[in-house]
């Protein structure tokens, strides 16, 4: 006899919409990797004068497959898959903005410029009306990685109007993640483990599960943020079970 504790390489492969692979993503830290095999219950129950109340018959069948799996590694394909997503490259090259018109709120809110990852030096401006210059240091205030813009109290544009700036924008490369575009996740599990009670390896693998996020993503939480996927695993053409796992 022997106790179960696991330690395990989880991988995550995102089927498309028609069951193919786009390749598996991982090891991810995995908290929480759960499966249920429920059943109904059918029972025949006596209305006999001596035996009345007790089961006659009783049958048990079975239900979908459940499974369970949380995480606390959030690349964007995962944090994708959270906030039922896709995934898309940003590739924003470098570049000047000329004489870019704005209109600056008053009481000190933010406009939001054309472009993102400003360069700190090379800003210039004017003042549309009455035309006139405009002292970047003194009039107004820049969000340079956001690409935001105000006006600053005591400056010449404290109630607001219109300017034009021209700046320089720097190169911006990574992965942009577009939620809410898809209802649930079709997904491939498998897991590269090890009984930590008997030392021996072993094979988890989940060939297709239909999952959705059951929790909020807080992208301002103040602990790590682990986000869940579940639902229920599809028994595939030709296999004669939902998943299968094996001690080697």
């Amino acid at each position: 006899m022997s106790g179960l504790m696991l330690s395990g390489n989880i991988f995550i492969d995102r089927l498309t919409d028609t069951g193919a692979s786009t390749g598996l993503i991982g090891p991810i830290n995995v908290t929480q990797l759960a499966i249920n095999t429920p059943s109904n219950e059918a029972v025949r129950s006596s209305k006999k004068k001596a035996s009345y109340g007790q089961a006659l018959d009783v049958v048990k069948t079975a239900q979908p497959t459940e499974v369970t799996i949380a995480f606390d590694d959030q690349p964007a394909e995962l944090l994708a898959m959270a906030l039922l997503g896709d995934t898309a490259e940003i590739n924003q090259g470098s570049g000047t903005a000329t004489d870019e018109a704005v209109t600056l709120p008053a009481n000190g809110r933010w406009a939001k410029l054309a472009h993102s990852n400003l360069a700190e030096i090379g800003v210039s401006g004017a003042i549309v009306s009455p035309a006139g210059p405009l002292a970047v240091a003194t009039d107004i205030e820049i969000n340079y990685a956001a690409g935001l813009v105000r006006a600053k109290k005591g400056g010449a544009m404290e109630a607001g109007g219109a300017i034009t700036l021209t700046y320089q924008y720097n190169a911006i490369s990574g992965i942009s993640v577009k939620g809410g575009l898809r209802p649930q996740i079709r997904a491939r599990i498998l897991g590269d483990m090890k009984n930590l009670a008997t030392g021996k390896n072993a094979n988890l693998d989940i060939p297709e599960a239909s999952l959705a996020p059951t929790n909020a993503v807080d992208f301002m939480a103040s602990e790590f943020v682990t986000t869940t996927l579940a639902g229920k695993i599809k028994l595939l053409d030709g296999k004669d079970a939902p998943f299968e796992y094996h001690e080697l």
